[in-house]
């Protein structure tokens, strides 16, 4: 618990609600030194030190890349989980790194015991995501986006304390969970059915980025799993950024989190960048910003539109479909059936250009992360 409390900064409602009521989509905008017309953005992830999995990193990188986003808050999935193995960590040195003050928050211990479960019966150390969803839903003055790359526990958990909210202040509600053909039970459905079972049924505007389509490890076009090898995805960027990737693959200690980031560089960078990541969120970020997906030359991006040249042609490695999605008591999925509702989900255009394009737009969202790293560091130097 010392090593958590350590880094997580709580925040007190009645302070979140001036601020968040004053600012309104502004958020930390203006001490961030960005622009203030971002898109809020509460992000929700079972992100640990020391890691279960690395993707998890790469996912806090990109999110934190993408200019459009006013990032509002980080909930850290799994509270029990997060006392022994604190993602409070990654998200402290990514703001030091970038300069920014992103909060971050534990969430509610347990699965919940039923659909509609609230979580108010679990202990109060760990109400604190719940809390600060609908605290930040209820005093935004813009339509807030959701991200789930975990579980869907603390925003089912919200959902069921004041589903109106939900559904008036969520614009979008990404979900990275599942499986298209509902063959088995997905890593993060695991970690708490009821929750799926809630949100996936819920009438809430979901974009459902199902994890595999058929077997573990398969995608057959409804899915959004990739790999990618370390060499292309970092080949471009900063020192820093870098150690920040090896502090987390080498599960250094707690004590070297910040002094790790700035040492010369290391044998171990080249064992790290021979190896593969399995990918699921990186380059589907950048659609909820309304980033456009173009080819430049032979090079893949996702631009704003203000940064897209004549010649570039438009596309676009996914789309979104609508589908009909029910998830049964056994947390199940059933697709185009009619107890289902509708649903957007994840489609793949091109199977074979699918992960070529997926990488160098993760690429690119690191590069340009790099760049504000830099940034950041030359503003603070006297």
């Amino acid at each position: 618990m010392k090593a958590f409390k350590e880094y997580y900064r709580p925040i007190g409602k009645a302070c979140l609600l001036l601020c968040v009521a004053v600012l309104g989509s502004m958020g930390s905008a203006l001490a961030d030194g960005l622009t203030p017309t971002r898109i809020p953005v509460i992000y929700c992830t079972d992100l640990f030190h020391p890691h279960e999995d690395a993707d998890d990193h790469f996912d806090l990188a990109c999110i934190y890349s993408i200019e459009e986003f006013d990032l509002q808050i980080i909930i850290l999935d799994q509270g029990l989980r997060q006392e022994a193995c604190p993602g409070a960590i990654p998200v402290a040195q990514m703001n030091r790194l970038t300069g920014r003050s992103v909060p971050c928050v534990i969430g509610l211990a347990e699965p919940l015991t039923c659909p509609e479960d609230n979580g108010r019966s679990q202990d109060r150390r760990y109400q604190g995501g719940v809390e600060q969803i609908l605290s930040l839903l209820e005093a935004s003055v813009t339509p807030v986006i959701i991200f789930t790359v975990g579980s869907l526990r603390d925003v089912a958990a919200a959902y069921n304390r004041d589903p109106e909210l939900l559904h008036n202040k969520i614009s979008r509600l990404y979900t990275f969970i599942g499986n298209s053909q509902g063959q088995f039970h997905e890593y993060n459905v695991n970690l708490d059915r009821n929750a799926y079972r809630c949100i996936m049924n819920s009438t809430l505007p979901v974009y459902w980025v199902p994890c595999f389509d058929g077997e573990v490890w398969e995608n057959e076009g409804a899915a959004s799993y990739w790999q990618a090898g370390h060499d292309q995805l970092l080949a471009s960027v900063t020192p820093t950024l870098l150690n920040f990737f090896l502090y987390m693959d080498l599960k250094m200690p707690v004590s070297e989190k910040f002094r790790f980031l700035y040492r010369p560089e290391s044998v171990e960078k080249e064992a790290f960048l021979s190896q593969k990541r399995n990918l699921w969120c990186t380059a589907v970020f950048p659609h909820a910003a309304g980033r456009r997906y173009i080819l430049r030359g032979k090079e893949y991006r996702a631009l704003s539109s203000e940064r897209i040249h004549d010649g570039d042609q438009e596309d676009s490695p996914f789309h979104f479909e609508t589908v009909r999605l029910y998830v049964d008591d056994d947390a199940v999925e059933h697709v185009d059936t009619l107890q289902g509702r509708p649903i957007q989900r994840f489609r793949i255009n091109d199977a074979k250009r699918y992960a070529p394009s997926m990488t160098a737009v993760t690429g690119g969202r690191l590069q340009d992360l790099s760049a504000q790293i830099e940034k950041n560091a030359t503003a603070a130097t006297p």
